[in-house]
């Protein structure tokens, strides 16, 4: 396994969105009066943009780690298994998500289809080793 690189700007520009995010929950209740807020709804999605934009860099960076270091490192046929089973979670996924009998399936459903999701997006990212003749 290999030492994993990442540019630093990435978490450092996450740290600082997510600072940034907090204060302005702070600041933008205290200066925008509830009837602005209630107008202007960009003004009250700011902390929520920089939080997300946040997490969605934190995301780039934990998947970038991980290829970077798992590159060449799984076998062709393991990772073709995990593949399938995470294609057979996303599938399994919709399925319960949109039958029409338990309410309970749904719930499991879509637990299931965001988990393999983003499972996907990382495993996805993470080239195999080559196959041998």
């Amino acid at each position: 396994m290999r030492r994993p690189t990442v540019p630093r700007s990435l978490p450092i520009t996450a740290v600082v969105l997510i600072v940034l995010g907090l204060i302005a929950m702070r600041v933008i209740p205290q200066v925008a009066t509830p009837q602005q807020m209630s107008k202007n709804v960009l003004l009250s999605a700011i902390p929520f943009i920089l939080i997300f934009a946040a997490i969605i860099i934190l995301y780039i960076s934990f998947i970038w780690a991980l290829a970077t270091s798992l590159k060449g490192v799984i076998s062709a046929r393991s990772y073709n298994i995990f593949m399938k089973i995470i294609i057979a979670g996303i599938l399994l996924g919709i399925a319960g998500m949109f039958q029409p009998w338990a309410m309970v399936f749904y719930t499991w459903g879509f637990v299931l289809l965001l988990i393999s999701t983003l499972t996907y997006i990382v495993v996805s990212h993470i080239s195999p080793a080559p196959e041998r003749d």
